[in-house]
């Protein structure tokens, strides 16, 4: 009896002496302790650092589908971030490893079900992790949701294809599926609801978010998803030569063309040496952003030995409308390619190249001959419209990065957001976010705050705690401040209960936020108010829907039906 006693007393004191800021979950895996973080004066949420959820795809796992992570024993320390996927800085830099695909999960509560929401970073496919430095979900968190963020593979190593079976391609594609599958196996453990989840990302993550959307893989693994500034649509989110590509990897490792040597030569080619052929984003050739980068999602071959991701073009699946139907919200920012205007204090031969090829004005995606009536006219019309065909130079500035802007994102966006309004059996959302403010960050460190709007990547701060970028406290009255708190309630709503504005709000002015309907497109201003009205940039947007119709060939944006 004494000795029954004795073991009960020691449970109980071992029970009370576990420290409570840093609780043990049992996953998959194995066990994984997190530690408390803080987000605020009385705040603080659990952070669940560095879980592995896929083997590390190197030797002969490089260029093939994600395995699940084989687990560990005893208790996995989740204090720190795993290491980030190897990429090249824009300083041309090299770092991570391919030890990286790593998740990271925040929640204030480990007991109970709430909504998830899963970000996908950006970074052109070759940039970034899904760091808490970068991403913060200080605000998230607060709104009973609980935050994820993961590492997929970037550049070659994660879009690497021959175009043929030997190399299929869109590994860091299945990387995000395979953190969904993670997702939906362990979330119930944090206090998730692995039946509510909302994918969300920006750039090259808001094209994987699309992506998502596009891919019979995914089905079922997210039940709402976020496309901030980049779709599948976007001109330089496909890449539609995969074989070319890979000849050129070939050709500058001195390695045979054909796709089976060249893909095991490859797998065994040290991580440094692939690093060092991709581009940073000031090497890609003018004109920069108007066509495919070389690493990002390909159409894979429907006879491949593993299961495909994607076996159609992008606008292809749009158009059937056989994908996943879910709501939705996409948008961008009112002045995305505003950092053009510092292209031409990195390379003077800009305005140059585009004098000397007036060709570069016509989008690669309508598939029109060079050089022909039907090109020129594109062209000239452009010209015309934008910048009255004055002389290319600095005091057209503004009007450069608007065509820029268009051309980049904004066409591409609204096309995604027409196409799915009318095939998705769920609501589509459709905003633009302008406000300029003392958050706006790139629009801060890029020094372009004499010109209006939001940059490209101006609303992340409004969403994240960005703590590995210097910034200023602001004042709970700043309008800053106002806009970061209207931002994270719509986001939240939508993820709750997949509307962003499902009853009114003072902090969210009490707007109706309603989906777009047929043709008539409604859209939300984020700006120092917010706004409902319909048709952004409709005279801009007018104009590109007329000149596809009229001189269009096979497009990949097919026209409006």
């Amino acid at each position: 009896m004494l000795k029954l006693l004795a073991l009960v007393f020691l449970t109980i004191s071992l029970c009370f002496c576990q420290d409570v800021t840093r609780p043990i979950i049992t996953t998959t895996g194995g066990q994984v302790q997190g530690i408390t973080a803080s987000c605020g004066l009385f705040c603080s949420y659990f952070q669940f650092n560095g879980i592995p959820y896929a083997e590390p795809p190197v030797s002969d796992l490089r260029f093939r589908n994600p395995v699940p992570h084989r687990g560990w024993s005893g208790v996995r320390d989740a204090s720190e971030h795993g290491a980030n996927c190897p990429a090249l800085s824009i300083l041309s830099e090299y770092s991570g490893s391919e030890d990286c695909l790593f998740i990271n999960v925040y929640t204030q509560n480990i007991i109970g079900s709430r909504p998830v929401m899963v970000w996908i970073h950006g970074g052109a496919f070759v940039l970034s992790s899904g760091d808490s430095g970068r991403y913060g979900p200080d605000h998230l968190v607060q709104e009973n949701v609980v935050v994820v963020s993961f590492n997929y593979r970037l550049g070659i190593l994660g879009f690497f294809s021959t175009g043929d079976t030997h190399a299929q391609g869109n590994w860091g594609a299945k990387d995000c599926v395979e953190a969904l599958r993670w997702v939906r196996d362990n979330i119930a453990a944090f206090g998730g609801d692995p039946n509510n989840v909302t994918i969300f990302g920006e750039s090259a993550g808001g094209v994987l978010v699309h992506y998502l959307v596009l891919s019979p893989m995914a089905t079922g693994l997210f039940h709402k998803a976020i496309a901030q500034s980049g779709t599948a649509l976007v001109p330089w989110g496909f890449q539609y030569n995969a074989r070319e590509m890979a000849r050129n990897i070939a050709d500058a490792f001195g390695y045979p063309h054909d796709s089976a040597e060249l893909t095991q030569l490859l797998r065994y080619t040290p991580i440094g040496d692939f690093i060092a052929l991709q581009r940073s984003i000031t090497d890609i050739p003018i004109p920069r952003g108007f066509k495919p980068f070389e690493y990002v999602p390909s159409a894979e071959p429907v006879n491949s030995p593993e299961p495909t991701f994607l076996t159609q073009r992008p606008i292809e699946i749009s158009q059937s409308g056989v994908y996943n139907h879910v709501p939705i919200m996409i948008g961008y920012t009112s002045a995305e390619s505003l950092f053009m205007v510092r292209e031409h204090l990195l390379d003077s031969t800009v305005w140059n190249e585009f004098t000397r090829n007036p060709q570069f004005f016509v989008p690669h995606f309508w598939n029109i001959p060079a050089n022909t009536p039907e090109s020129n006219a594109v062209s000239q019309a452009f010209r015309n419209f934008y910048w009255q065909d004055r002389a290319l130079g600095p005091d057209i500035m503004l009007e450069w990065t608007e065509f820029h802007t268009d051309q980049q994102f904004i066409y591409a966006v609204d096309k995604s957001v027409a196409l799915t309004a009318e095939r998705n059996s769920q609501p589509t959302f459709y905003y633009q976010f302008s406000f300029d403010g003392d958050l706006n960050l790139m629009k801060r460190r890029l020094l372009l705050t004499d010109f209006p709007g939001a940059v490209h990547s101006d609303e992340l701060a409004y969403l994240w705690s960005m703590t590995d970028l210097p910034i200023s406290p602001i004042l709970p009255s700043n309008s800053a401040n106002i806009v970061r708190q209207r931002m994270v309630r719509l986001w939240t709503n939508f993820a709750i209960t997949g509307h962003p504005t499902p009853n009114s709000y003072t902090d969210l002015q009490n707007i109706h936020w309603a989906p777009v309907q047929g043709s008539d497109m409604t859209y939300l201003d984020i700006g120092d108010n917010l706004i409902v009205t319909r048709h952004p940039n409709q005279a801009r947007i007018n104009l590109w829907r007329d000149l596809e119709e009229r001189y269009a060939n096979d497009p990949f944006f097919y026209p409006y039906s």
